[in-house]
């Protein structure tokens, strides 16, 4: 014996087929996507007032200026950064290795080569980023 499926039953059922049909799909589709999008920074400056990454490591050079003409074979090298971090002075011929102080401070005598000098100031902290400060300095044995 056949039963006759009411119009209103059978268009329920339709519908009903359709709505979790759609709802898979779109969840198929949010899964998805999660998955395969691009990791946004923590300090994203879309949409956010914060306008630039913070920086906790941070290097002042204050001796020597750059481009300065010295008649001195040693030169004194300061600054400052965070305390307790080592702090790497080379130039073309000599690498130094100095740690800061507790109060942040750093500073040593360094040899100069007679000519151009390029002096890189590098500090490292335990998360391993690093920030680096680059001045010139000119040797000359004859003062002009």
């Amino acid at each position: 014996m056949k039963r006759k499926l009411s119009t209103k039953l059978f268009l329920f059922s339709q519908f009903s087929i359709l709505l979790i049909g759609l709802s898979l799909l779109g969840a198929l589709h949010y899964l998805l996507n999660i998955q395969y999008q691009a990791p946004t920074s923590r300090y994203s400056t879309s949409g956010g007032p914060v306008t630039s990454e913070p920086r906790s490591l941070l290097i002042s050079l204050e001796e020597p200026d750059d481009n300065r003409l010295v008649f001195k074979s040693s030169l004194l090298i300061s600054g400052r950064t965070s305390p307790n971090l080592p702090v790497l002075i080379s130039t073309e011929s000599e690498d130094l290795v100095i740690n800061s102080r507790s109060d942040g401070a750093f500073s040593s005598t360094l040899e100069l080569r007679e000519g151009v000098n390029t002096i890189t100031v590098a500090v490292f902290d335990v998360s391993g980023d690093s920030r680096s400060e680059t001045k010139t300095v000119y040797y000359s044995k004859e003062k002009i």
